[in-house]
């Protein structure tokens, strides 16, 4: 896809999917900190859970933008399915897309078009922002490694029919030069405990603990020793398209409030006619459109492979979280007392959108890395092929 009618007509369909299956749910959906199979199963056919793998593997084979348009879609409706279709799709599909030997590719790009589940596994209880201390190890063992050590707030765990696991297959020393990126299958030796989080629920966060899982060496991806690489190009992509679930809970939050203050009168007129009621609005609008135009943007960098499109990643992410929090706050502040209590929309996506503060990056270790990327020391980096 290309062209804006297409775009258009992607736009279109994921909004319509989303209104008629995922809407009339998505309170249930936060209520039980579940998805149900029947769910899951229709967003897999849709593709939504594979958004980066190529036509080769089954795939919709679509653009960062194209899956920033998906996830913002999605959002809109569901939260928690926006960001499980965001790891699965786009965090999970794009390293194997770009760092994974043909067979690997083949095995699980393929499981994803089929309408499995990825997770990625990296923060753990020590290492959330510094990602290069993780202490989860690889240790070889004939053809294998053997992998053990616990990770944490894992989004799609509950659901995930495989992981990206990275683990230290180096000295704790070598702080990001010593991490390797493995494909590791769901199995009995990875415990599960899910996770009762404040926000997204229903996305299947848990922590895992990995007791002697033995992974065959093809199943590293890319090179040992160079998974921090990996990681750091996977979270560009991600951060784009983590930023798009906000966008599409700050335009719910918008569109919800609104229309309450069209129809909510006090004084014996319509609430959108006071003043102050207006400033709000017009508030929440500019920093929506913004913030769409700052992830739109970006995600055209990654798609040109632009040298400097991890800076432009983490400005859309840090604007996008830092106005999609002021933007559902203004919501509630519009609705009163109606948006302050679960009857309204508006509370759930206030506990949803505090995520993107803080996952794929916090607000701070965004601005870290534009700062760092405008001294000149960080570029693209991606792999060539």
């Amino acid at each position: 896809m290309s062209a804006k009618s297409d775009i258009d007509l992607l736009r279109s369909s994921v909004r319509e999917f989303s209104e008629k299956v995922l809407m009339p749910v998505a309170k249930k959906i936060d209520a039980e900190n579940f998805i149900s199979e029947d769910i899951l199963n229709q967003v897999a056919n849709m593709g939504y859970f594979a958004l980066r793998v190529p036509d080769k593997y089954g795939g919709p084979n679509l653009s960062t933008l194209e899956s920033a348009i998906v996830v913002e879609e999605l959002a809109r409706a569901s939260g928690a399915v926006a960001i499980m279709a965001t790891v699965s799709g786009t965090m999970v599909a794009y390293p194997l897309v770009h760092y994974a030997s043909e067979e690997l590719k083949e095995e699980y790009l393929g499981r994803l078009s089929k309408g499995k589940i990825g997770a990625f596994a990296l923060s753990e209880p020590c290492c959330g922002s510094d990602a290069a201390n993780i202490t989860t190890k690889a240790e070889i063992d004939g053809n294998d490694y053997v992998i053990n050590g616990r990770k944490t707030w894992i989004t799609n765990s509950t659901y995930a029919d495989f992981f990206l696991v990275a683990a230290r297959t180096g000295k704790q020393e070598d702080r990001h030069k010593g991490i390797t990126i493995f494909v590791v299958d769901n199995k009995d030796c990875i415990e599960k405990s899910k996770l009762d989080m404040m926000g997204y629920r229903g996305s299947g966060t848990s922590e895992l603990l990995f007791k002697d899982c033995r992974v065959p060496k093809e199943n590293i991806v890319g090179e040992v020793n160079n998974g921090f690489k990996i990681i750091i190009d996977g979270l560009n992509e991600g951060r784009i398209i983590t930023a798009s679930t906000g966008l599409g809970i700050m335009q719910a939050a918008f569109d919800e409030s609104l229309n309450y203050a069209k129809i909510r009168e006090t004084m014996g007129k319509p609430i959108i006619e006071h003043e102050m009621v207006q400033s709000m609005i017009a508030d929440m609008k500019v920093k929506l459109e913004a913030s769409r135009l700052l992830i739109y943007n970006a995600a055209q960098k990654i798609d040109n492979n632009e040298i400097d499109y991890p800076m432009w990643s983490s400005i859309a992410k840090y604007a996008t979280a830092k106005w999609g929090v002021d933007v559902v706050r203004l919501a509630m502040q519009v609705e009163g007392g109606f948006g302050y209590s679960k009857e309204s929309n508006v509370e759930r996506y206030y506990r949803d959108i505090k995520m993107i503060e803080i996952g794929d990056g916090t607000n701070e270790i965004q601005k870290l890395v534009i700062s760092r990327s405008l001294a000149g020391k960080i570029t693209s980096p991606r792999l060539k092929h």
